[in-house]
């Protein structure tokens, strides 16, 4: 991957993409919480956390789905640094806005 500035948001913190160094998601603790998605980034002693706003379903799916959106995050990172003006990432909040939202940043 061709090494361009690209940056993600979590939560609060705005990294650079080339600084993650690993994807994880996280079974909920409690029904009602949502599956979440650390990211290791290097340079951070702890992990940095994103809520997936996806529940639990008792039947596999929902684990499916948060799996399938830690997989869209590292192809985006990958999209991302293959733009010219380098990229900005964000997990969309939003019905119309779901998923990873990848902006220009030229």
């Amino acid at each position: 991957m061709a090494k361009r500035d690209v940056w993600v948001r979590v939560g609060d913190d705005l990294v650079r993409g080339d600084t993650v160094v690993g994807v994880t998601v996280s079974d909920p603790h409690y029904h009602h919480e949502a599956f979440k998605i650390m990211l290791k980034v290097t340079g951070h002693r702890d992990h940095l956390w994103l809520d997936s706003g996806v529940h639990d379903d008792d039947q596999g799916g929902g684990r499916e789905q948060v799996n399938v959106l830690a997989d869209a995050f590292v192809d985006t990172l990958a999209r991302g640094a293959a733009m010219p003006s380098g990229a900005l990432i964000r997990l969309g909040s939003g019905e119309d806005d779901s998923g990873w939202v990848l902006s220009s940043l030229g």
